[in-house]
């Protein structure tokens, strides 16, 4: 019986080992409606669970779950360091690329810490396996 849970434990860990990974690198701008813009860059890794709907971490926005329909995304984060939590919608511009599949997209989330909340609008550069 052990034997099977451990065949078990590998199959299901290598199902999330191979999935489709991809990464990204993107240009956060947050505080719109205040002068100056404060302008950060975020990078992150996320994992398709199925073709829909994925699991990765962004460096601004913490763990994202992305929950997507045609080249619309909501997205869901939240970051247990910074205290805050986010939601928003992407829109992917462009897919293409055969092996590395490159992506270029552009989200907005509004991001909340207690009672006060902040937009960050995103353009994103990501590439797939």
């Amino acid at each position: 019986m052990k034997m099977v849970k451990n065949i078990a434990i590998v199959a299901c860990a290598a199902s999330f080992m191979f999935a489709n990974v991809s990464f990204h690198m993107g240009n956060n701008y947050s505080g719109l409606d205040v002068s100056p813009v404060v302008v950060t860059t975020s990078y992150g890794a996320s994992w398709a669970l199925n073709g829909t709907t994925s699991v990765g971490y962004d460096s601004t926005l913490g763990m994202l779950m992305s929950f997507g329909v045609g080249n619309t995304s909501l997205r869901m984060g939240w970051n247990a360091d910074a205290g805050n939590t986010s939601i928003g919608l992407g829109f992917t511009w462009w897919n293409g690329g055969d092996g590395l599949n490159t992506s270029i997209s552009t989200n907005y989330d509004l991001r909340g810490v207690g009672d006060a909340s902040d937009g960050n609008l995103s353009m994103v550069v990501g590439f797939g396996f």
